[in-house]
């Protein structure tokens, strides 16, 4: 493994969405206006405000195709993209990365995760995440989906996997520990309370399902404490819809305390259209936010259960 155990470098951020317009073809080119930048609350990493998705939207067209896979991750660094999100149950996803974590290790705030409740089982798939991706270090590596439905109904149930959290940064082998989940904002408010983790990566579409509570309870609390705060699912749940997933997307960068909005993609011209939306990045204003988030709530009825409560999701599948 190359990668030594080196503060985290900060690059460059954007926000961009999957699907739009984008440029076919093109060469990469090693010019590229960088997308902006923000700070992840108390890592006091500058990433990306547009972040990679490296679930299935990226595993999946890539499985076999090492190749593209590369292309994709470098023409996303030429961009300064260098907020990367994958996890131990996103299959092949670590694999395909590694090859270029490996050569470009100073120019990536890495980051992975692990479902699992035990200190033995949770520094089992950190050490085989470290390995598959070739490096001695993550700069992040969170407990991943908290389920209350699943056994996570309180801290306590994974209070084994968050000693060995802490253990693993007293270690050097990640720099910084978070939490995610998409079942409601309350168990993720008690792991904030209970364990104190640097970062937070939750859903915040924009109809502001349960009443708005992961925007004005559980974002706030994660700003009062400093926490970086990652969004994902901006535009998952509307998929199918005839929301514009461009303004989806920008609504959840515009929100007071996300850094990185993380959106998954397979192609390289999808990483070309996001990263250049993200450049020079135009937030809502308050009340561009609610009249978006009004006129979505009217389209998407924030009662229908989101995709992610369906029977039979896959937390692998698309951002």
């Amino acid at each position: 493994m190359t990668g030594s155990r080196r503060g985290f470098v900060a690059t460059s951020v954007g926000g961009g969405l999957a699907g739009l317009a984008s440029v076919s073809g093109a060469e990469p080119k090693s010019a590229e206006k960088k997308v902006d930048r923000r700070v992840l609350g108390r890592t006091g990493a500058e990433v990306s405000i547009y972040g990679l998705g490296l679930g299935s939207a990226f595993w999946k067209p890539m499985a076999g195709n090492p190749e593209g896979a590369r292309k994709i991750l470098e023409r996303a660094l030429e961009f300064g993209i260098n907020y990367w999100d994958t996890a131990h149950s996103y299959k092949g996803s670590e694999e395909l990365v590694g090859p270029v974590l490996e050569q470009r290790r100073s120019e990536v705030f890495m980051v992975s995760k692990s479902s699992t409740k035990t200190y033995d089982d949770f520094m089992f798939e950190l050490e085989g995440s470290l390995k598959r991706l070739r490096t001695d270090y993550l700069d992040l590596y969170h407990m991943h989906n908290w389920q209350p439905e699943k056994g996570d109904t309180s801290p306590k149930a994974r209070e084994g996997a968050w000693k060995a959290a802490v253990k693993a940064k007293k270690q050097g082998m990640i720099k910084h520990y978070g939490v995610t989940g998409h079942s409601g904002p309350d168990i993720l408010m008690e792991c904030i309370k209970a364990f104190d983790p640097d970062a937070l990566l939750t859903t915040f579409p924009a109809n502001r399902p349960d009443n708005g509570r992961y925007e004005d309870e559980l974002l706030a609390l994660a700003v009062e404490r400093n926490m970086g705060v990652i969004a994902m699912k901006s535009v998952r749940h509307v998929r199918n819809s005839d929301e514009n997933p461009t303004e989806l997307m920008r609504y959840a960068m515009s929100l007071p305390g996300v850094s990185t909005t993380i959106i998954g993609t397979g192609e390289v011209n999808h990483v070309e259209a996001n990263a250049r939306l993200a450049t020079s990045f135009n937030s809502f204003d308050s009340k561009q936010r609610t009249d978006f988030s009004g006129k979505v709530a009217m389209s998407i009825p924030t009662g229908l259960p989101q995709p992610w409560d369906l029977p039979g999701y896959d937390d692998g599948m698309l951002a």
